[in-house]
């Protein structure tokens, strides 16, 4: 601990002098020998606390030793941060006053004074260290600058005592301060010229009195002052006949204006000051253009005022005023007005209602036709459109008013609604215009209909000896009767005039009669009674009639089908079935022997489960035939057949709920359920799901083996939609294989693979349908690259033509049913097809023929030509070993000769430059020629020929240029005795 303060007295308290930011525990003063200097003592007994602890200034002090009273430093003291709070003031002394409780033979508050000490702990600092300042070169001597002052946060002799300037070369600038106020400025001191010095830089160093500094970075552009203003090439611009129809952002007219100054002086934009919202100008190229519609008749003639209006400092401007004279057009349509105004037009249409009891020659609109348009424009031809039938007529009052009045009575139940239209065109030139009116008239009905019976005197039978279960009785009757009327004049309520003996009773809502009583038609077989039928309107309107029951036998037998105890019916058909083939036949009869009891009537009703969608109960593809049998009157047969196209694909099963009732009163019926299920037939065949045929493979990131899994769908189930893969054995590398499941693996680390390759795969994939399987060839093409390879030129220059991925299906018939489909859209930019341009394909037979006849031409000029140099060369070269193999490259082929390739030649020939290989796929009946830089081999039985550094030409496709058990795949050990190889030179 130790002390960095001193004291001194003044008036009646003490001041403390001591410097902002001591460390904490740091010794302020000893309290005690303060204030008892002369009676300084340990042995006097006084206790020294602080009156508060935690508030403000008190927050920076602690008593340590409460009797020796020594005052430290709680917290650090920040004076600046106190100055900048406005917690002491700072342009005299910062002051913090404590008072001091002495606790001794008598209780005393001491107060002292706290003075903290500025500390040079900041140095000058500009809130932007760079700065740039344009002047124009015109500024007068004198003219001030106002700079940003730097900021330091002490005081006094601490903070700033002045600025300079810092440059290499002589500036035309001083600064010019004031400390107390804080402002800064640069001031111009001598006539500045641009065309000599266009920009100065210099720092500007503030000093506060330590000797620290701040720099500010200062970079001053001389601007070229703007002494030429803008000039039009016209004052007045007069633009005529802008037709009133051009559409909005049309360009009407162009100004234009040119000012002599350079750069941004000589810039201008183009204003318009005058208040019209239908006009805009672009700034930069004085283009007006057209914002609303022009309307002749509002305003014949615009007036604009257009400012041209430089970008220098202190802009320049010019004025010209543009006159746009608008030409009249036929824009303005006739206008149907309506009388009475309460009724509202909705845009082209007006609906009105009319009491049916509406006289003759009533009102029931007023017309007035009008045109905006002056002249033949705003001439108006106007007609009523309707039939003769209706019961209205349009009577003209003047050239463009009328009325429109009813001519005969109007009748709800005869016709309820009308629909009038009114035409009116103008006599506009080139065009004229129509406008039309529909008028929507609905009658509002009256109750002027009485209900109705079919029949006053109806006739009914009732069995005897039925048991009455519940206090409502059974239903006996449904009586219906007809009111043309509608709401409440066409609602109908039923009753029973003459029930005394309440042997009936009916539902005067639905019309429904029941029977109370147990009948015995020994006792009684006859029962009349009188109902009527009455209408809710004002006033009300009724009819009478007379139903007739007649009591018969009782209905003791339901009816009975021949199917199963629990009424549940499984049947199954194939989908495609022929029109009118049978599903099934139930048969039903009823022992009944009374007409009524043993007639027997069938309701369908095709249940929409959650296998069928609701929808689809419309267009059932079934029909439900009933016939009575020619061997019993009381048995019927229900027929289920065939009436429209069934398929499982679309919806696999139906279900049909049938109930089979008597005509007794009451009836008895039986209800059947029917499942019928749809059984798949192979119509369907596999379709391969691929973004794109074109896949490119890159070996510098597949080293090994490149995984491709072929995904098809056949929407047919079980083995119809069962699915394999295989390759066609036409165009299978020996490097590439495909799993029956679609897995394609490309072994991309064989010697066989060329760099910068095309190979074309067609793939067979067949489902397993019976009786006839479905079989499709789709055509892939891979590419195989590597990291040198330029895939984005692949991809750009692709000119694929479909005729190149054909291939003849002689070889995929084999009897079966056949379907030659491609995965090809030139038109889909997602799954684009790519062809190598250097890779040119042989698309045709005749192609190929041409190819083959010029080979074969050559190849006997060259032949005979090798022939003798072959001669020639045997003398030259009979020294050489017989095992060496020497190939001249030339245009055309030689004769043949048997060489014997060892295992160290072939190795040769698979290590040797890679080149872009050319191939050619045909069918298998015709000769294949191909061009490849790479390693060759001719095999007859995949068709293919690879080469490097030479080429090789296949005479024919028999076995003769093959070597006996010779093998090239990549994972054959070579024999060390050699192998020979037939093969043409060139």
């Amino acid at each position: 601990m130790f002390s960095c303060c001193y004291c001194q007295q003044q008036d009646d308290h003490f001041i403390i002098r001591t410097i902002e930011k001591l460390p904490v525990h740091t010794e302020v003063i000893n309290l005690r020998r303060l204030l008892y200097p002369k009676n300084f003592s340990d042995n006097m007994n006084v206790d020294f606390s602080l009156v508060k602890r935690d508030e403000f200034p008190y927050m920076y002090f602690l008593i340590n030793h409460s009797s020796r009273g020594i005052l430290t430093i709680r917290k650090e003291i920040d004076r600046d941060e106190l100055c900048r709070l406005r917690r002491c003031r700072c342009d005299t002394w910062c002051d913090l006053e404590l008072e001091i409780i002495i606790n001794s033979e008598k209780f005393n508050i001491e107060l002292i004074t706290i003075r903290i000490i500025d500390r040079n702990d900041h140095k000058p600092i500009f809130l932007n260290n760079y700065i740039n300042l344009t002047i124009v070169e015109n500024a007068q001597i004198g003219a001030m600058i106002k700079l940003e002052a730097a900021v330091d946060y002490d005081q006094g002799q601490n903070s700033i005592i002045g600025y300079s300037l810092l440059s290499s070369q002589s500036l035309p600038f001083s600064l010019r301060y004031n400390l107390i106020r804080g402002d800064l400025s640069l001031v111009v001191e001598q006539k500045l010229d641009r065309e000599l010095i266009s920009s100065y830089k210099f720092d500007i160093i503030a000093h506060d009195g330590d000797n620290q500094t701040g720099i500010l970075h200062v970079f001053v552009i001389i601007d070229d002052i703007n002494d030429s203003p803008p000039k039009f090439e016209q004052i007045i611009y007069i633009i005529h006949n802008i037709s009133e129809t051009i559409s909005i952002d049309s360009i009407i007219c162009r100004v234009h204006a040119t000012d002599d100054d350079d750069g941004v002086n000589g810039e201008i934009n183009y204003y318009l000051i005058s208040h019209d919202d239908c006009f805009q100008i672009d700034q930069i190229t004085g283009d007006i253009r057209l914002k609303c519609l022009l309307d002749y008749e509002t305003q014949t003639m615009h007036r604009l005022e257009v400012e041209a209006r430089d970008r220098g400092e202190g802009y320049k401007t010019d004025f010209c005023t543009v006159l746009i004279h608008v030409l009249d057009e036929n824009d303005n349509a006739p206008i149907i007005d309506i009388y009475p105004h309460n009724v509202e037009p909705d845009t082209n249409s007006v609906k009105l209602f009319l009491n049916e009891s509406s006289p003759i020659n009533s009102l029931i609109l007023s017309l007035s036709i009008i045109d905006r348009d002056s002249g033949d424009n705003g001439r108006v031809t106007w007609k009523f459109n309707h039939s003769s039938l209706i019961p209205f007529e349009l009577i003209r009052l003047t050239e463009n008013t009328g009325e429109i009045r009813t001519k005969n009575f109007l009748d709800y139940e005869y016709i309820s609604a009308y629909n009038l239209t009114i035409e009116a065109n103008d006599h506009g030139r080139p065009l004229s215009k129509l406008t039309y009116l529909n008028i929507y008239i609905n009658i509002i009905d009256e109750n002027d209909n009485r209900p109705k019976f079919e029949n006053n005197h109806m006739l009914a039978t009732i069995n005897e000896h039925v048991k009455i279960n519940n206090p409502y009785g059974y239903e006996i009757f449904h009586l219906h009767a007809q009111d043309y009327d509608q709401d409440l004049n066409g609602e109908i309520i039923y009753s029973i005039i003459n029930n005394n003996e309440k042997i009936f009773q009916i539902d005067s809502n639905t019309g429904i009669i029941r029977a109370m009583i147990e009948f015995d038609r020994k006792r009684q077989d006859k029962y009349i009674i009188q109902v009527e039928a009455r209408d809710r309107g004002t006033p009300s309107l009724s009819s009478r009639g007379t139903i007739t029951f007649t009591v018969i036998s009782q209905n003791k037998y339901s009816p009975i089908c021949n199917v199963n105890n629990n009424k549940n019916v499984s049947w199954s058909i194939m989908e495609n079935s022929a029109y009118g083939t049978i599903i099934g036949i139930i048969s039903c009869y009823d022992d009944d022997k009374d007409e009524p009891n043993g007639q027997m009537s069938i309701y369908s009703h095709w249940f929409p489960d959650e296998k069928i969608d609701y929808e689809n109960k419309y267009i059932i593809p079934f029909e439900i035939i009933t016939k009575k049998s020619n061997t019993s009157e009381s048995t019927v047969f229900i027929i289920l057949s065939v009436n429209g196209s069934i398929d499982r694909e679309i919806m696999s099963f139906y279900k049909l709920f049938l109930t089979i009732f008597d005509h007794g009163n009451p009836p008895q019926s039986i209800n059947i359920s029917i499942s019928i299920e749809i059984l798949d037939e192979n119509d369907h065949c596999p379709q391969l799901n691929i973004e794109s045929p074109f896949i490119m493979i890159n070996r510098d990131i597949t080293r090994k083996f490149f995984l491709f899994n072929l995904i098809a769908f056949d929407n047919d189930t079980n083995l119809n939609g069962n699915i394999t893969f295989e390759l066609s054995p036409l165009t299978s590398p020996l490097f590439i294989n495909l799993y029956s499941n679609g897995t394609l693996i490309v072994q991309t680390d064989s010697n066989l693979i060329i760099d910068d390759s095309l190979i074309l795969l067609h793939v067979q994939i067949r489902d397993h349908g019976h009786p006839t399987p479905c079989l499709i060839v789709e055509t892939l093409r891979l590419f195989i690259g590597s990291n040198q390879t330029n895939w984005s030129n692949i991809v750009k220059n692709n000119n694929y033509d479909d005729r190149s991925l054909n291939l003849d299906n002689e070889g995929f018939q084999q009897g079966k049913r056949m379907a030659h489909a491609y995965s090809i859209s030139s038109s889909s930019i997602s799954s684009p097809l790519f062809q190598y341009t250097s890779i040119p394909l042989l698309s045709t037979r005749k192609h190929i023929f041409v190819v083959f006849i010029g080979s074969s031409i050559l190849m006997f000029i060259v032949i005979l030509t090798m022939v003798l140099c072959f001669i020639d060369c045997i003398h030259k070269s009979n020294k050489q070993k017989s095992h060496k193999l020497s190939m001249i490259k030339t245009n055309g082929i030689n004769n043949h000769s048997s060489i014997p390739l060892t295992k160290d030649h072939y190795k040769n020939l698979i290590s040797t430059t890679k080149t872009k290989p050319i191939i050619a796929v045909s069918s298998s009946n015709s000769h294949s020629s191909s061009s490849i830089d790479s390693t060759t081999r001719a095999n007859t039985a995949h068709n293919r020929a690879i080469a490097n550094t030479y080429t090789y030409v296949a005479l024919s496709t028999s076995d003769d240029l093959m070597p006996t058990d010779f093998d090239d795949n990549i994972n054959s050990n070579f024999d060390n005795k050699g192998i020979q190889l037939m093969m043409t030179t060139v």
